[in-house]
């Protein structure tokens, strides 16, 4: 059977936005539905939108436990990976269950994203260590010789050169981490002009839906934190979930923008997640 790319840029469409692919209908009208612009509610509403959703924390929290042993995140990229895909495009309002019998296909494809994750993380650290470091050793330097207001200003625009280069570097290590996560490939993730192509579409808006992510996530903590601290062990798990459905809204947003979709050219695709079952 051949696959059909529901993100290959059509060449006819219906009313509801539909892509055809060579003549033929990838899915039924309206079944595909497009977005462009980041749903803050949609990404709230997402962990609750299965009839298990409880059990889904449940496991999302089981997984946290084991990130000590690297394992839980991998399982949960894996998982959150799956659920990211099916919700893509809005092919589904549903929310699809972990299962333990998808155990060995959640670790295969959450070891991609994991490991990029930590190919990223020394370059990050050492590509903001240069600045951040320089700025202090300069502002301390002129401070210790009665230079306060040339101290400031270096201080000042050593904080902003160093902010700007983790912003930078996060957009790059983002893009990696989801061309290898939605693509289910070790190497989509070095595809470097996927991510160059991403960055200089989506800069602006994933970092501003980055820092509303970062805003929600602090009021679910704190209001955690005042249910005895016990709303805690179920903030973390509930910032995953949305985080999933972060990452779809973001690759739908760059397809949109004439991107090309991290599913193009796979033949792999599951049709147990690409043609969810919509709950209305």
């Amino acid at each position: 059977m051949q696959y059909n790319d529901p993100f290959a840029p059509p060449s006819t469409a219906t009313s509801q936005g539909m892509p055809y692919q060579g003549g033929v209908q990838a899915y039924p009208d309206g079944f595909y539905q497009p977005i462009e612009s980041f749903d803050l509610n949609r990404m709230l509403a997402a962990p609750f939108k299965s009839p298990n959703w409880l059990t889904n924390l449940l496991w999302m929290f089981v997984c946290d436990l084991l990130a000590t042993v690297f394992i839980g995140n991998i399982i949960k990229f894996g998982y959150l990976a799956e659920v990211a895909e099916a919700r893509s495009g809005g092919r589904s309002e549903h929310w699809p269950d972990f299962t333990w019998d998808r155990f060995s296909d959640y670790l295969m494809r959450g070891l991609w994203p994991f490991l990029w994750n930590l190919i990223w993380v020394v370059p990050m650290i050492i590509v903001m260590g240069i600045p951040l470091g320089s700025t202090i050793g300069l502002s301390s330097f002129l401070m210790n010789n009665n230079n306060e207001v040339p101290g400031g200003i270096v201080l000042v625009t050593g904080i902003v050169v160093t902010i700007g280069v983790y912003c930078c570097v996060l957009l790059g290590m983002s893009a990696s981490m989801m061309h290898a996560a939605l693509g289910n490939d070790f190497m989509k993730g070095a595809d470097i002009g996927w991510i160059r192509s991403y960055v200089s579409k989506m800069w602006r808006t994933t970092i501003w839906a980055g820092f509303v992510f970062m805003l929600v996530g602090i009021a679910i903590n704190i209001a955690g934190m005042l249910f005895f601290c016990i709303g805690i062990l179920v903030a973390s798990p509930i910032l995953s979930m949305m985080a999933a459905d972060l990452v779809s809204q973001l690759h739908d947003i760059f397809v949109s923008r004439g991107g090309v979709s991290a599913y193009a050219a796979r033949q792999d695709v599951d049709p147990n997640i690409i043609e969810a079952q919509v709950i209305l």
